[in-house]
């Protein structure tokens, strides 16, 4: 087992921080009302975000020797058009990504502590948290996050595996689920109106958006390959030295895409085994204090594992964004900017996080409604963003010699990718505007 564990690179990196705030909130809301039929949206954007987007944009950096920013600066129409377009959609929603997953956290912790007789407001301990992963991530090296990330990985498997299995769902009804393609059923009586009231498309839209990541976290991925070296130029001839040559990427991306579809799978299916069946659905930032009181009624130690666990997953996102944003944030600029040439990475890493880390202040001090702000990242980063990518990584693809390009099979399959993630993009900006503006 350690020798294959010791293939695993990036990948665990994108699983670490794709399992956030959609898979602890919005996939156990989901589970609550919906059931297990919800299920087949967390395989189908497993399958196109983190399996076939991740495998394409990996591909061709190995193939290549060059990040996929190198090339996407020549992406058809005015020079640059794309980069500057999916940099400008990650800096419009970096805060709110940040926020949705401090504030959880900071109210968590301080139910834990006030349990204990120690009363602190949950926004200090928010801030605290937060300011804390954006440090340490500013300042470890990329084999540090790498290694940690494993661990964060590890400690998410078997705490959503051995909670699923406390929890008793219903196997039969879980593998349906996975495959009831296309359908939504109906909100139940029960549910409170600020869920009833939302339209069924931008709840869909949300789920799918963000059982995925967001753009950077993509694109940046083939920074990561050029850094584990995963190049493939003396593979000799096309064809099996070629295959055998991406062994270590597709292991990677695999285990990144199964992680992401087992521990999402594993908390919707908690929302559908528990709270459905009481007819409660947290609400809002309580979310996560909320559910760890109910799934102690099942067992007293669950509720151990509950906080580990997601503590673990919303730390692993947050350690790691610094690093996603800032790599690619770099590499962006100096594609755009020719001026930027001489820009370094640590001097990116300062300004970003200090910017990131005082509007993350202010978004908590201030109480932002967070349904808005996880509808605006769904919609302008885990499903326009990431549908841009998708596409890009098709087109990639075509810029490689012939006899380098994926298989016709892959390279189809994550053109339909492309549309399902595109029009779950559309489903989102069509609800959302119609609902803020």
């Amino acid at each position: 087992m350690f020798e294959y564990l010791k293939k695993i690179g990036p990948g665990a990196i994108v699983a670490s921080a794709t399992i956030g705030a959609g898979e602890t909130v919005l996939a156990v809301r989901a589970g609550a009302w919906g059931g297990y039929s919800l299920l087949w949206l967390v395989l189908l954007a497993t399958v196109t975000k983190s399996f076939l987007t991740l495998y394409m944009l990996g591909r061709y950096s190995a193939v290549s020797g060059q990040t996929v920013v190198e090339k996407l600066i020549d992406f058809p129409g005015p020079r640059g058009w794309l980069l500057w377009l999916i940099l400008l959609l990650e800096a419009l929603v970096a805060p709110l990504v940040f926020v949705v997953i401090a504030v959880p956290c900071g109210r968590m912790m301080s139910q834990v502590l006030a349990s204990l007789g120690i009363l602190l407001s949950y926004k200090w301990l928010a801030m605290a948290f937060v300011s804390l992963a954006i440090g340490v991530g500013m300042v470890q090296q990329y084999e540090t996050l790498e290694k940690s990330q494993l661990v964060v990985c590890l400690i998410l498997l078997a705490g959503t595996v051995t909670a699923t299995i406390l929890v008793g769902p219903d196997l039969k009804e879980m593998a349906r689920g996975f495959f009831r393609f296309g359908y939504f059923p109906p909100y139940p009586d029960w549910v409170p109106a600020q869920i009833s009231s939302r339209s069924p498309l931008l709840e869909m839209a949300s789920i799918f958006g963000y059982a995925g990541s967001i753009p950077m976290n993509y694109l940046v991925y083939s920074n990561w390959v050029l850094i584990k070296g995963w190049t493939v130029e003396k593979a000799g001839r096309p064809g099996p030295a070629l295959r055998r040559a991406l062994a270590p990427l597709r292991w990677d991306v695999a285990f990144n895409a199964v992680l992401v579809l087992v521990v999402t799978g594993a908390f919707m299916v908690s929302g559908a085994a528990i709270l459905r069946p009481l007819h409660r659905i947290p609400r809002g930032f309580d979310l996560l204090t909320e559910q760890a009181q109910i799934f102690g009624q099942i067992s007293r130690m669950m509720i151990p594992l509950y906080y580990v666990t997601i503590l673990t997953a919303l730390w692993g996102t947050l350690n790691a964004l610094p690093d996603i944003y800032v790599r690619g944030a770099h590499s962006f600029l100096r594609q755009l900017i020719p001026q930027a040439g001489n820009l370094k990475h640590r001097q990116v890493m300062t300004v970003f996080g200090g910017i990131i880390l005082v509007l993350t202040w202010l978004l908590i001090w201030t109480g932002t409604t967070p349904i808005v702000m996880i509808d605006l990242v769904a919609l302008f980063s885990t499903n326009l963003g990431v549908g841009l990518v998708c596409v890009a990584a098709i087109w990639l693809d075509r810029q490689l010699p012939p006899e380098r390009r994926s298989s016709r099979l892959i390279w189809w399959a994550t053109v339909l990718s492309a549309v399902v993630i595109n029009l779950m993009a559309l489903l989102s900006a069509r609800e959302v505007l119609g609902k803020y503006l």
